[in-house]
């Protein structure tokens, strides 16, 4: 003879739960992710692309004027997603935080970028102006401390975009 078989009732969730469930349209761990992949892939993209376009096109002086733009926008849009992606990892990890590479990556990320855009984009930009609005002999004598600071931030940009690769690998 055959027993048929009872199937198990069904458990009824938690009607708060399955609710508050529903209305989550995205989690912070994904618009974490997508913030951070739409900065860095900004980065990228103006580094690689941009960047270079603007100064074959145009005269070196306007294209300096609209890198640093570009550059001015970047750094508000990577502030505010390295302070999304920084809220998610605190609210994922909690105690355990500060062993997790993803914060540190933040960490450093956010550091690069504030000292970057506070400390090294004003001494390039005041070092640009004084270039422009001075005589050639000047010039000759300025260029080298500003290839050094225009250098110095380009490596830093690098570093972050280095550092945002992995971020998001780790993911």
């Amino acid at each position: 003879m055959v027993q048929a078989r009872k199937k198990p009732k069904a458990k009824v969730a938690n009607p708060a739960k399955t609710l508050e469930h529903r209305r989550e349209i995205i989690s912070i761990h994904q618009f974490s992710k997508i913030a951070m992949t739409f900065w860095l892939g900004g980065t990228w993209m103006a580094g690689i692309v941009i960047f270079p376009v603007l100064f074959k096109t145009l005269d070196q002086i306007t294209a300096s004027e609209v890198v640093g733009q570009i550059l001015n926008i970047q750094a508000y849009i990577g502030v505010i997603c390295l302070i999304v992606a920084i809220i998610e990892v605190i609210i994922n990890h909690k105690l355990s935080l500060l062993m997790t590479k993803r914060f540190w990556y933040i960490i450093s990320m956010f550091s690069i970028l504030v000292i970057n855009y506070f400390a090294i984009f004003p001494v390039v930009y005041h070092l640009r102006e004084k270039l422009s609005s001075i005589a050639h002999k000047f010039i000759a004598l300025q260029n080298n401390t500003f290839d050094f600071w225009h250098s110095l931030s380009a490596i830093l940009f690098v570093f972050i975009c280095i550092i945002g690769m992995l971020y998001l690998i780790e993911m």
